[in-house]
């Protein structure tokens, strides 16, 4: 009965934060307080990026920060192949999402917005990825365009 409790109450949190087939579980170990103390290698750029590993962290994401500084980003990693949705909840800036599986990027979500305050709560977009996807990374909107990112380029933590 405890284990059936605790099982329903990840799978709401993580739901809070995207809706997928499975719940979303990460092979990353917790990391420490640090936000962006990842290195991250996509296509041949570099990115400091946060590993999101918990369902509390996957259920905030970047909601209520401030901005991004250039080079950083947060990753989203999880254990089985899925097809997450993602919306823009108490986001305060434009984002894109790159979307990957096995290593590789699969597509991307240029430029999603920021929702207006009157969309702060209510009828949110979501964002699907094309395919089923292990790992969504989210940057600042633009930043794929500006560093030449592309379908197909690969993607590895370091």
């Amino acid at each position: 009965m405890k284990k059936n409790f605790v099982l329903v109450l990840s799978i709401l949190m993580v739901s809070a934060a995207c809706t997928a087939k499975s719940p979303a579980r990460t092979t990353v170990p917790k990391m420490a307080a640090s936000a962006y103390n990842q290195k991250l290698m996509i296509g041949n750029k570099n990115l400091q990026v946060e590993i999101v590993n918990t369902p509390e962290k996957m259920a905030q994401g970047l909601s209520g920060r401030e901005k991004l500084r250039d080079g950083e980003g947060m990753l989203f990693v999880f254990n089985q192949k899925q097809t997450p949705a993602f919306w823009m909840k108490k986001m305060k800036f434009d984002l894109d999402l790159i979307w990957a599986a096995d290593d590789k990027i699969i597509g991307m979500t240029p430029n999603v917005p920021a929702p207006s305050s009157i969309e702060k709560e209510i009828n949110l977009p979501r964002y699907y990825p094309p395919a089923v996807v292990d790992e969504v990374l989210e940057v600042n909107a633009g930043w794929t365009e500006k560093n030449r990112i592309a379908i197909g380029d690969a993607v590895s933590l370091k």
